[in-house]
């Protein structure tokens, strides 16, 4: 098998299609050299790269903070902040240029401050999902004294923080069956990986090409810097990979990266004059047009959020049932989830997008409680207050906790459903989901299993899931009367219907 899914990128083409670890991996893959240029809306990054790995980068003016970053790390104060920045823009150079002739730091402290600045500027990257890249073959002249900057450690330590853990788990959850391991070429840098923390060691010493990626994050507890570990390693070739149950390379492909380049629009546009190359650039793009429907719909929810009753709030016609409520609250969650946000650039509307879900929150426990919807339907206003942190951190648990559980690590999903249940036990798929870990972990406990699945079902009557699995527990702990008359009912609300 080849020893890296390759993803090989055009030399330009959009942020949409392919993402910057992404076009970074490749090049440490290739030990390729060169200048790649990016852009995302106003910032713009050229990195210098050499041998795969960057060296350098460089920003637009409007871009340059360095001074300000100076100032945050009380190396210097407010004052010389403004003498450096009036004084790059008086000579038209770099603010770490104007550090330098001003001599307002010991040249040390000043190169150990540029890296820090320049590692930063790279990393921000990581998270852009919208804009373009070029690839150029010119590079200045090379400075012998440039150190490059470790883009694997920058991949392990970055990704958690710019892509955030959901985005980061769907990304080795849609790779979960590759079997690897590590070559003796590779050995030392692998070593390197582990020394970054505790869960990183562990995914490295467990890549022996017995199991598969998704079985490593899970007996890694689902940790974030595992799971940058383990993309690191696939994507930079330094995994080489087995057969044993993994996917054809072109499916897995397919499946993770989605890379839809379109050849032919590349070439056309290498083939427009520099002016209505620059124009097409600029054209709205498919994640800014999804970022503007989002910020507006926020925006007009905000506005009338006092003047909307609880079916409004979810989008819901008055004859809706508890299934409607459901759907509707879990798109909303995922929708105004900060990480989703985050992805679309629209950080800003973070706080807003919680208080429209915090209203939302309110209007489906009110409506899935029966007495509670009862007494909202005939007039009553005796709402609970609702405390969205404490629900976005069940849900945050919740999601992890579906991740390990997808990778049959039911020991570690336990804790996260358990914490979700702690958080917000009126949720019946967390209680579900709970009570199914307690029957599925290594050590099975049937009576907490069952009491937990007897709860959700209590408050989702009609969940065929629920039914079929409480029978299940049931069933296995001699109770087959209940336990078949359970599994009848599942069948018969979803004969589809599996665990």
């Amino acid at each position: 098998m080849s020893n890296t899914i390759m993803i090989d990128a055009p030399d330009e083409g959009s942020l949409e299609s392919i993402n910057v670890p992404l076009l970074l991996a490749q090049a440490w893959r290739e030990q390729r050299s060169g200048q790649l240029q990016i852009s995302h809306g106003k910032c713009e990054r050229s990195l210098e790269v050499r041998r795969g790995a960057p060296v350098s980068v460089e920003t637009g003016n409007a871009e340059d903070t360095f001074a300000r970053s100076l100032e945050d790390a009380k190396l210097i104060d407010a004052s010389k902040r403004l003498t450096v920045e009036r004084t790059a823009s008086q000579r038209g150079c770099p603010q770490a240029s104007a550090v330098l002739a001003l001599k307002l730091l010991d040249s040390q402290v000043l190169y150990r401050a540029m890296r820090l600045e320049a590692r930063n500027r790279i990393a921000e990257t990581f998270g852009w999902q919208a804009g373009f890249y070029r690839w150029s073959d010119e590079l200045p002249v090379e400075n012998p004294s440039a150190k490059p900057h470790d883009v694997l450690v920058l991949f392990q330590e970055q990704l958690p923080h710019r892509w955030g853990t959901e985005r980061l788990f769907e990304s080795i959850v849609a790779v979960q069956d590759i079997f690897g391991d590590i070559p003796p070429g590779f050995r030392k840098v692998a070593q390197k990986l582990a020394r970054t923390g505790g869960h990183a060691a562990r995914a490295i010493e467990r890549l022996d090409g017995r199991a598969p990626l998704g079985q490593v994050l899970g007996a890694c507890a689902g940790d974030p810097l595992a799971a940058a570990t383990l993309w690191t390693v696939l994507h930079t070739g330094v995994l080489r990979l087995k057969e044993g149950g993994a996917r054809k390379k072109t499916e897995v492909a397919a499946l993770e990266f989605d890379v839809q380049v379109r050849i032919d629009a590349t070439d056309a546009k290498r083939n427009l004059p520099d002016t209505e190359a620059a124009s097409s650039r600029t054209g709205p793009s498919t994640s800014s047009a999804k970022a503007d429907a989002l910020r507006e719909e926020i925006e007009t929810l905000l506005g009338s959020l006092s003047d909307l009753d609880h079916y409004s709030a979810l989008g819901l016609a008055e004859d809706a049932g508890p299934t409607h409520f459901k759907r509707a609250y879990f798109k909303a969650a995922k929708k105004y989830h900060p990480d989703a946000l985050a992805r679309l650039g629209l950080d800003e509307l973070k706080e807003p997008a919680a208080q429209v879900f915090a209203r939302i929150t309110e209007a489906f426990e009110t409506l899935s409680d029966p007495g509670k919807k009862a007494a909202h339907d005939s007039g009553g206003s005796d709402e609970p207050e609702i405390d969205t942190a404490r629900l976005a951190q069940a849900e945050t648990s919740y999601r992890k906790g579906e991740i390990l559980a997808k990778m049959g690590n039911f020991d570690g999903a336990r804790e996260y459903f358990e914490h979700a249940v702690d958080l917000w036990p009126e949720e019946p798929a967390y209680q579900a989901e709970y009570g199914w870990t307690l029957y599925k972990q290594p050590r099975c406990d049937r009576g907490r299993a069952a009491h937990h699945l007897e709860i959700a079902l209590g408050r989702a009557p009609e969940d065929a899931v629920i039914h079929l699995r409480l029978g299940l527990v049931l069933q296995a702990d001699g109770e087959s009367a209940r336990a078949d008359e359970l599994i009848a009912r599942a069948r018969a609300i979803d004969p589809s219907v599996e665990e």
